[in-house]
C-alpha cells in the first residue's frame, strides 16, 4: 500500500516538475524568449507575450492536430523545422487569400489537414 502511494507521489509530484522544467528550456531554447535586448520594460514584456503566444499555438498545434503521429512527441525545434519552415507564394486577392504551397514537401499532410480546419471553421 505504501507503495502506491510513492508511485503517486512519484508520477503526479516529481514527473509532473521534469516535464514543466521541459516546456520552459522549449520556451527558452527553442522561441528564443530569453533574449531581452530593448532598454525598456514595456518592449521586452511585449516580446516575452508574443513568444508565450507562439509557444501555446505550437504546443496547442501538437496537442490538437498532430496527436498521434510522429509529430505528436516531438520538440519544438523538430515541428518549427519540418512543420512551420515552408515556403509558399501568398496572393492576396480581392475578395480572399490564395496560398500556393510547393507540390511536394514532407510535412504536406499537416498543412491539408490544418487548412482544411481552418476552412471548416470559416463555413
Amino acid at each position: 500500500m505504501i507503495y502506491l502511494g510513492l508511485r503517486s507521489l512519484y508520477e503526479q509530484g516529481y514527473c509532473a516538475r521534469g516535464a514543466m522544467e521541459l516546456r520552459i528550456k522549449d520556451h527558452k531554447t527553442y522561441l528564443l524568449s530569453d533574449r531581452m535586448s530593448c532598454s525598456s520594460f514595456g518592449a521586452n514584456q511585449f516580446w516575452l507575450f508574443l513568444h508565450s503566444a507562439a509557444y501555446v499555438l505550437i504546443h496547442t498545434l501538437q496537442s490538437k492536430l498532430l496527436k498521434g503521429t510522429e509529430y505528436g512527441h516531438a520538440t519544438m525545434k523538430t515541428i518549427q523545422l519540418k512543420l512551420l519552415k515552408v515556403s509558399a507564394r501568398v496572393k492576396v486577392l480581392k475578395t480572399k487569400v490564395h496560398i500556393e504551397l510547393p507540390v511536394e514537401f514532407y510535412s504536406k499532410w499537416a498543412f491539408e489537414q490544418s487548412l482544411g480546419m481552418f476552412k471548416a471553421m470559416r463555413n
